[in-house]
């Protein structure tokens, strides 16, 4: 409550994706047990946060995963993470390689799971990629999977909120 209230003091106009980031770095250092990462697209997912540690072969005692170009691997070992308890695991992605996890977003999601997804890059009109990378159907997909809570924040403060509710 207190970073929202922080956040919402502030009146910052900046990137949702950039709020996300900063949300982590308020929460993460107070949250022991959120797990994460990027699936390749750190740099412009933003989840890479002051005082996150990256788990490697030669030190495993991090908190963050770098899932590598693997969407629905992801998804699967944020799935495992899940079920093992213990963690909070989170994973992003642009919006549109949703379609690649899809499976397993809907399997935490008839499972109960608390899985995090952060979707960034959800605008049409957004991108030197082209069409390729512009969602158009994945939003309203999400919005009717059975117990998947979806936010699509607007501004930092609702991007404070969602992180809290998650």
């Amino acid at each position: 409550a207190a970073y929202v209230a922080e956040v919402n003091a502030k009146g910052e106009t900046i990137a949702s994706r950039k709020a996300s980031q900063n949300a982590l770095g308020a929460l993460g250092p107070l949250l022991p047990e959120i797990l994460g990462g990027s699936a390749d697209l750190a740099g412009s997912n933003l989840t890479i946060w002051k005082g996150c540690k990256s788990i490697t072969g030669e030190d495993p005692n991090g908190n963050y995963l770098h899932y590598g170009v693997r969407e629905f691997g992801m998804g699967a070992m944020m799935n495992g993470i899940a079920l093992h308890g213990g963690f909070v695991p989170y994973g992003a992605t642009f919006l549109i390689f949703m379609e690649y996890a899809r499976n397993a977003v809907r399997m935490a999601s008839l499972m109960k799971k608390r899985v995090i997804y952060v979707f960034t890059h959800d605008s049409i009109g957004l991108g030197e990629d082209g069409p390729t990378h512009q969602p158009i159907e994945q939003l309203t997909s999400l919005r009717t999977t059975p117990n998947l809570d979806t936010w699509r924040p607007a501004d930092a403060v609702e991007s404070a909120v969602a992180w809290k509710h998650a």
